[in-house]
């Protein structure tokens, strides 16, 4: 069993975010954030301006014009798509301290991350319930806690809840992440925002995002966090309990005003969007930093 002070300590050993993410946070909570805002504030971490601009030129194979400046990323990409990358270049950097295993492995946390970020945008914007920025980063660090966890996990507890095929097939990956480890990811995950001192909504929706017990409240994040991580674990990318199953709790399909056809098409989409997003936001590329 994993005791909190455990994933405490190894929350101390995750690379935290900068800064300047934080910054950007508190921006695109605003849907109606001013550009000049966004800027004045990107601008202010030369590190950051650096990779976004070593991104944005690696993606624009065929053009004749450099891009030099965030102003010039915007007009490339899109002031929608310039947060994105921001997002995505502040927070990729977690993901390079997560120790490989079965249960954890890097790059698949990275790639159900990014998908999950692209599912609640699109759930976010289908639904008008939440800033499509905020619900992205939401998405994006949703995993927070699994890295936490894989610090301090016992990998052969793992493996041997894996290979009980009577518990695989009566609970769910977050019940089965309780009975290895004693706490689930988005546990860890509420723990980790806290000790970031993220804004009280991603933490909450962080934390309870897999707790039928909140989908009927006020704020609709939870919910949209918990549609999305169940439609891309269903989708087969990054489910460390593959054959296990992921439960989708009506309540929050409910809170959202969802049917099961919404999702067939979301998932549907995804594969899509997210062949778009690693060409244009250079995905790989940002992974590697």
């Amino acid at each position: 069993m994993l005791p909190t002070q455990e994933i405490l300590c190894a929350v101390k050993a995750v690379r935290p975010l900068p800064d300047v993410a934080h910054r950007v946070l508190r921006i695109v909570q605003n849907a109606d954030y001013a550009i000049d805002d966004l800027v004045s504030v990107v601008r202010t971490d030369p590190t950051l301006v650096a990779r976004v601009l070593r991104l944005c030129n690696s993606a624009r194979s065929g053009l004749d014009t450099e891009i030099t400046s965030i102003l010039d990323a915007i007009a490339f990409l899109g002031s929608r798509n310039l947060v994105q990358l921001v997002l995505v270049t502040c927070t990729a950097g977690m993901f390079a301290g997560t120790r490989g295993s079965r249960y954890s492995d890097p790059t698949t946390l990275w790639q159900h991350s990014i998908a999950c970020a692209f599912a609640c945008q699109a759930l976010a914007t289908r639904t008008g319930e939440a800033v499509a920025a905020t619900a992205f980063t939401l998405g994006i660090l949703h995993d927070v806690g699994k890295i936490a966890m894989s610090r301090v996990a016992d990998e052969g507890r793992f493996l041997a809840v894996l290979s009980d095929s009577a518990s695989v097939a009566m609970l769910d990956h977050v019940a089965l992440e309780q009975r290895a480890f004693g706490i689930d990811h988005a546990t860890a995950a509420g723990l980790v925002a806290a000790a970031w001192q993220l804004p009280p909504t991603l933490t909450g929706a962080l934390r309870s995002h897999h707790d039928d017990q909140v989908f009927d409240g006020e704020d609709a994040l939870p919910a949209i966090l918990h549609v999305a991580d169940t439609t891309v674990l269903r989708a087969g990318i990054g489910n460390s309990f593959p054959t296990a199953t992921t439960v989708l709790h009506e309540a929050a399909l409910t809170r959202l005003g969802l049917r099961t056809r919404d999702l067939e098409a979301l998932s549907d989409t995804l594969s899509a969007e997210l062949a778009k997003a690693a060409d244009l936001l250079n995905l790989d590329l940002a992974a590697s930093r």
